[in-house]
């Protein structure tokens, strides 16, 4: 079986990146109750912020995870596991909140979506630099 010391540093951010779209899943259905509108968003704002945090979490998470998977397979250092590991967690956390919170940019949605998309550019580098090297 296949193992390597970055395996349980994988676990750790499968782990809580899956548990952060299962409570923003969990936000979408409980406004979806509290304002009875079963699909789309109607005219419920909280709604809509619940519903954007959880789709765009769950656009760009799996294939971030995808990336730690691989870099995971290749070896990769832990030192770069992690950064992309708590890049995307922080990042996905902070845009959640931005989000949440209106429609409107705000320094969380910003930051959160810069800290999303470093995750996701170490992780591309990463891959075909282990890959290549």
């Amino acid at each position: 079986m296949f193992y390597s010391a970055s395996l349980p540093i994988l676990g750790v951010y499968a782990g809580l990146n899956i548990l952060i779209n299962l409570f923003l899943a969990y936000r979408v259905s409980a406004n979806r109750v509290r304002s009875k509108v079963t699909t789309g968003t109607g005219s419920d704002d909280a709604l809509y912020n619940a519903s954007r945090a959880h789709i765009v979490n769950a656009e760009y998470t799996p294939i971030a995870l995808i990336g730690l998977v691989v870099l995971n397979v290749l070896g990769a250092s832990i030192y770069v596991m992690h950064v992309v590991g708590l890049a995307l967690t922080v990042g996905r956390v902070l845009h959640a909140i931005g989000v949440s919170r209106t429609g409107e940019s705000t320094p969380p949605r910003l930051v959160g979506t810069l800290l999303t998309w470093i995750a996701l550019l170490v992780a591309g580098i990463g891959c075909l630099w282990y890959a290549l090297v």
